[in-house]
């Protein structure tokens, strides 16, 4: 009762009605709320147009959300930094041979994987690494000091390469100062701006990238890189946009650990703050689209295909776990909706069936917009990794 009236409390604060009895939701929306296949869910649905409250159902219980959570890592590092932040990864020389500086800003856009560099246009640390061995024919084995670059992008780097053997590297000590150790730059690479990986990340659910994300905003905000580094950042960050953060646990940036809890009041009230604060503006604008874009492509075709076009949101899905939360097109009205099932059971059929539940839940209450609204614009899908 506590933690309720606490939620309301909150709730209140921003502005946000607790029910609503002058809307009246199509009977099908209710039924799949209450489908056997998701076993109870948390859902919230708030008209954006009054920021009302039109359905809940055990809304402020802590769930599972699966990648659902991809939408704090994204609002963590957007709230730290500017959205057209880029980051660049250079080599320099030193005056002793085969000895050389990595130099970077702790790029997340960095990969290893000429099928993702190819495809997606990554910034691919091989070739720092190869611009090392080629500034000297006869370098056989190289040393790499390191700062501002992860240990395990320089150790997936060599292993690319199939240098394992002959590249050496180490963290420069704390204290001493980079200036001093290098000469010349031989090459560098940089990233896109940071608004073009939150839409990677959220389009296409990339949970390496979503990770690195999130300890980006832990290591600008000063705090440690580590599981309760990552969870005081978030609720720190989503906490002063004035998001009743009450039972959450954050353990890692990408939604895939079955320890992550959020209850679907908390997602509601953040997905509020998405459409209202600009600095969330390229999470909302880079959400997945219904039947169109990311990993809602296939989404909605079948299930419920009145609202391809019209919905705009996260997914998620982890063994035991399949959710969605975020914006559907009424007409003239846009709700904010959060379904977290997190008991739908381990099996792939089960799973399926919870989708197209939640699918058909969505499409109940969706409207195409009136006229003059521009609809939402797909993107095409390229190649990723994805949970």
């Amino acid at each position: 009762m506590r933690r309720l009236l606490l939620s309301l409390l909150i709730i209140t604060s921003l502005g946000i009605e607790s029910s609503s009895a002058s809307v009246v939701l199509p009977q099908p929306f209710y039924n799949h709320v209450n489908s056997k296949f998701l076993s109870n869910p948390g859902v919230v649905l708030i008209d954006q147009s009054n920021n009302e409250i039109i359905y809940q159902n055990e809304a402020d219980k802590p769930r599972i959300p699966a990648s659902v959570l991809k939408i704090f890592s994204t609002a963590a590092v957007a709230l730290t930094l500017d959205s057209k932040t880029t980051f660049q990864t250079s080599l320099y020389k030193t005056n002793k041979k085969g000895v050389f500086v990595l130099l970077g800003d702790y790029d997340p856009w960095i990969t290893s994987s000429i099928k993702y560099r190819d495809a997606n246009n990554r910034a691919y640390m091989p070739r720092l690494i190869k611009a090392a061995f080629a500034s000297d024919k006869k370098l056989k084995k190289i040393n790499l000091l390191y700062k501002g670059v992860s240990g395990t992008d320089i150790y997936q780097a060599k292993k690319a390469l199939k240098r394992r053997a002959s590249v050496a590297y180490r963290p420069i000590d704390k204290g001493v100062e980079v200036e001093s150790l290098i000469t010349e730059k031989i090459a560098s690479i940089e990233s896109p701006p940071l608004e073009k990986m939150i839409r990677f990340a959220l389009l296409y659910s990339d949970n390496v990238l979503s990770q690195k994300l999130a300890m980006l905003a832990a290591r600008k905000s000063g705090l440690p890189l580590t599981n309760e580094g990552l969870n005081e950042t978030v609720i720190t960050k989503v906490s002063s946009l004035g998001v009743d953060t009450t039972g959450l646990k954050f353990v890692d940036g990408s939604g895939l650990s079955n320890k992550n809890r959020v209850s679907a009041i908390t997602v509601a009230q953040l997905l509020v703050k998405v459409k209202s604060d600009p600095r969330l503006k390229p999470i909302y604008e880079y959400l997945p689209i219904s039947g169109e874009s990311g990993t809602l492509s296939s989404r909605f075709i079948e299930t419920a295909p009145q609202a391809i076009g019209l919905v705009r949101a996260k997914t998620g899905s982890i063994k035991g776990t399949v959710s969605l939360a975020g914006f559907a097109t009424s007409g003239e009205t846009e709700y904010v909706f959060v379904v977290l099932a997190d008991d739908v059971g381990r099996t792939r059929s089960l799973q399926d069936a919870a989708r197209r539940a939640i699918d058909r839940m969505i499409g109940a209450i969706t409207k195409p917009p009136v006229t003059g609204i521009t609809p939402p614009t797909a993107e095409s899908t390229p190649t990723t990794t994805t949970s």
